[in-house]
């Protein structure tokens, strides 16, 4: 009886191994990585419509566009922690490198739409001195997540094959 339950148990785990429940560190990350490549393009896209809705003094808008922003990204955010429970049990540097630099980026552009909503609160209530001083500061956040951004890219560029293996991009 007992030699039944054991062989069940068996194959039941060969059973679920082979069907692809199972999943490596990479699969993982790659399943989330894909979610967290459209936050962060649709955090940039509302953050970009809210510099535009600012120049163009649609404060409604741009609060809108702001508050989608936050959401975004803060979403983004929520993901690298999944995707950090696999970290450790990667072997490639590469991707741990990967890692590290979207977590700093997402941490700024939400750093920076925060700001960018304080500004807007500002200048709603008509205060431009302390929303420009807001605005300036999210600039400079943005600034220093664009140079991370850019520095990702160039770490998938310049190991592309090891990210097309993995199913990154």
């Amino acid at each position: 009886m007992r030699k039944d339950i054991l062989l069940i148990v068996l194959i039941l785990i060969a059973v679920v191994s082979i069907s692809g429940c199972i999943n490596s560190p990479i699969d993982n990350i790659n399943n989330r990585m894909k979610d967290l490549n459209t936050d962060i393009t649709e955090g940039d896209n509302d953050y970009n419509a809210a510099i535009n809705s600012i120049n163009s003094r649609d404060y409604a808008s741009g609060n809108n566009n702001i508050q989608i922003a936050k959401e975004k990204f803060g979403d983004a955010e929520q993901k690298i922690l999944e995707i950090e429970e696999y970290e450790n049990d990667l072997n490639e540097s590469v991707y741990k490198e990967y890692i590290d630099l979207i977590k700093e980026e997402v941490s700024l552009k939400k750093q920076a739409s925060d700001e960018l909503y304080l500004a807007m609160q500002y200048y709603i209530n008509k205060d431009t001195y302390s929303g420009n001083s807001y605005a300036q500061s999210a600039n400079s956040l943005m600034k220093k997540a664009v140079i991370l951004q850019g520095e990702r890219n160039k770490l998938v560029e310049e190991n592309s094959e090891l990210f097309k293996k993995a199913g990154i991009i």
